[in-house]
């Protein structure tokens, strides 16, 4: 297989994340973030492979700092970046390097470590962030503030999503068995706890259905399942 198009990034890829309004009959929509070690956050164009903007953090040295991970708002004003013990902030429609930092960490209370994974839920009110120290919190998108953090994990956070109505929060980390579910109208507390095989730091992804109730993902086996998450089934597809 040929791959259809090719963004060449200088060094090796941390995350990566598509523009959540994107239309193909909209040329201009079609474009996909991402974040590479040693290098500014690039936006690339979906059609062309050509590359549209650059955002550019920097450290108390003005030294450049790289982006671990990275999340578009879903109305796709802001491109949320993980840092270590912090999150910025920059305006997609304002490349350079003006953005808001807003620390994830302050007296040994909030998330420490590196934000290795970031996701806003589906109303834009609320941003999730997972750290490689095995801990996800919760702050408000509007106004900065921890909301709550939630633990169980056994490995590192690599992945986090909402459900369609943002009631529920799915997280996977690195090197861990499980993908957990959290009920945020009860923060604190294991939903459920789906199965899977990782044995690697490398990502593994899941996806969540349109409709929230089947979760799929792979694992380092090769072996993709699929969990009605309504009455907590599993179904292997291959």
């Amino acid at each position: 297989m040929a791959p259809a198009l090719r963004m060449h990034e200088a060094e090796s890829v941390y995350d990566f994340c598509w523009y959540p309004l994107m239309n193909s009959y909209d040329p201009t929509s079609c474009v996909l973030a991402s974040t590479s070690r040693d290098n500014p956050i690039h936006m690339w164009d979906a059609f062309t492979g050509q590359l549209r903007a650059s955002y550019r953090a920097y450290d108390h040295l003005d030294e450049l700092e790289a982006a671990r991970s990275l999340c578009f708002s879903p109305d796709g004003l802001r491109l949320a970046c993980g840092f270590s013990r912090s999150l910025r902030l920059f305006s997609t429609g304002r490349p350079g390097r003006d953005c808001e930092q807003r620390k994830t960490s302050a007296g040994g209370v909030g998330l420490a470590g590196i934000v290795s994974c970031v996701c806003y839920d589906p109303a834009g009110r609320v941003v999730a962030c997972g750290s490689y120290g095995r801990d996800v919190a919760l702050y408000g998108a509007r106004e900065p503030g921890l909301l709550c953090l939630l633990r169980g994990h056994r490995g590192g956070l690599t992945h986090l999503a909402f459900s369609p109505d943002g009631h529920t929060l799915y997280t996977g980390g690195r090197k861990d068995p499980e993908l957990l579910s959290w009920d945020l109208r009860a923060p604190g507390e294991i939903l459920c706890c789906f199965p899977r095989v990782v044995t690697t730091n490398q990502r593994i992804y899941f996806q969540l259905s349109r409709c929230g109730s089947v979760l799929v993902s792979g694992d380092t086996e090769g072996c993709v399942s699929a969990w009605d998450v309504v009455v907590d089934g599993v179904v292997v597809l291959w």
